[in-house]
């Protein structure tokens, strides 16, 4: 989106619509947003949250907008507020902190005119049962308007951490002092669009050309023909073979993962936590013809499902704890193990930007823990010569480098294998998100 910087003089009183009982369509997206921040902030996933919303087209691309910009720059968002309210408002008020929080990030950076953006979120006071703050907001918007180069320089100044939570913004400035501010740059901007072509079922090169065609200018890859990339994203479902799964939304860093285990025909193959399916799918690309795919909770497995059902891909798909070998293993050997582990998700931030309110500094223990176990499990399902790839997308070294150090030392058959396209890959570096790669390969 374009920045709008329109003038204060343009504001009107606002319409007193809402209160009268109809609520105009830019109201009612504008509420979706604050209730789906809402559940975010109870604990949910963002994405998690919008996939309930049953809403299509231009509202749904705005309902994303508002959600996901004001995630991203929330932290900046709520001091720009500290700066504009007087102290001992009802700062516990949850509905009116996010609703000021979006209201503030679409004057920031949106496209309409100032005065209908302040009219729909004065008009929300009264949808949300807040009339009590319509002229505080009222007030508080229109000041942001007169003084807004301003506030925003001055919050810029008073933040060292560039948006993220201080206890993230110390550990990642601690581990890569060199790198952070290119760290949060990219976590702070909108990533591109990574597509994965189906070469199952059309040439990388042909699908190039159709794109081109619909005047789309796709950046590729030296290290995969299939993998590229839109500057911006742009919906998926008009995207050429969409619905014929002859393409596949998938980040560039993500699709390292089946280069480097380099299915081969007849190998039979583990994705142990397979949700939301794209690695899955990749691997059945480069022709992996034996393939179980396993996720411990059954609706994100559905969605698997469904996702390569319309891709064409041939997989077993099993619920279950991957490391509750006894509950799903039927102890034949697996000749490759691709463990793409739950983790803190600290390197996709700028993709999912709801882990800035969600991730708090004891779940990096948790889930290290979590990982050592998922390991261990499923190490005994490998056969001897076998590889193992494990993966996060995580930048944190509890969670990559120690972790699989560890591992090693309690695992003398155990061997760190090298690959050009392992390691830690961080946020922005390539255009692609933060993922962390080892490949182990099991002696005899």
């Amino acid at each position: 989106m374009t920045e709008a910087r329109p003038g204060a003089g343009r504001i009107r009183r606002a319409s007193s619509s809402a209160s009268a009982g109809k609520i105009p369509v830019g109201v009612a997206v504008r509420q979706t947003a604050v209730a789906v921040l809402r559940e975010v902030d109870a604990g949910q996933t963002v994405d998690a949250a919008l996939l309930r919303v049953p809403l299509s087209g231009a509202e749904r691309a705005t309902l994303q907008w508002l959600v996901l910009g004001t995630l991203r720059e929330y932290l900046t968002l709520q001091a720009l507020a500290g700066k504009l309210l007087r102290k001992g408002w009802r700062e516990e008020d949850h509905v009116l902190r996010f609703l000021l929080s979006s209201a503030l990030f679409e004057l920031r950076h949106g496209q309409r005119p100032a005065f209908a953006v302040v009219d729909d979120w004065v008009d929300m006071t009264g949808v949300v049962q807040r009339t009590w703050a319509r002229g505080l907001i009222n007030a508080v918007l229109r000041r942001y308007l007169r003084e807004r180069a301003a506030l925003d320089a001055a919050v810029a100044d008073s933040d060292p951490d560039f948006g993220h939570p201080a206890w993230l913004a110390a550990r990642l400035r601690a581990v890569y002092p060199q790198d952070w501010p290119a760290i949060a740059a990219a976590n702070n901007a909108i990533p591109p669009l990574w597509l994965r072509v189906n070469t199952r079922r059309i040439e990388a090169s042909a699908y190039r050309r159709l794109l081109v065609e619909q005047g789309l200018e796709a950046v590729g890859v030296a290290w995969s023909d299939a993998a590229l990339r839109l500057p911006a994203s742009v919906p998926v479902a008009t995207l050429p073979g969409w619905a014929a799964g002859w393409v596949a939304v998938q980040d560039g860093a993500a699709q390292l993962a089946a280069h480097i285990l380099e299915p081969r025909p007849g190998e039979r193959i583990l994705d142990a936590c397979a949700a939301p399916g794209g690695k899955t799918a990749h691997l059945w690309a480069l022709g992996a013809t034996s393939l179980d795919a396993l996720d411990r909770s059954a609706e994100r497995l559905q969605r698997v499902g469904e996702a390569l059902e319309r891709q064409g891909v041939e997989a077993k798909l099993m619920v279950a704890d991957a490391a509750d070998t006894g509950a799903w293993w039927d102890g034949r050997y697996y000749d490759a193990i691709l463990l793409d582990a739950p983790c803190t998700g600290i390197g996709v931030i700028r993709r999912h930007p709801d882990i800035r309110l969600r991730r708090h500094p004891e779940d990096v223990a948790a889930a290290a823990a979590q990982q050592a176990r998922l390991l261990a499990g499923l190490w005994p399902c490998l056969r001897p010569g076998g590889r193992l790839l494990y993966a996060t997308c995580s930048v944190l070294p509890e969670e990559n480098d120690a972790q699989i150090a560890a591992f090693l030392g309690r695992h003398p058959d155990a061997r760190h294998s090298a690959h050009p396209l392992t390691g830690q890959t961080l946020p922005g570096q390539g255009e692609m998100d933060g993922f962390y790669y080892a490949l182990l390969e099991k002696g005899a």
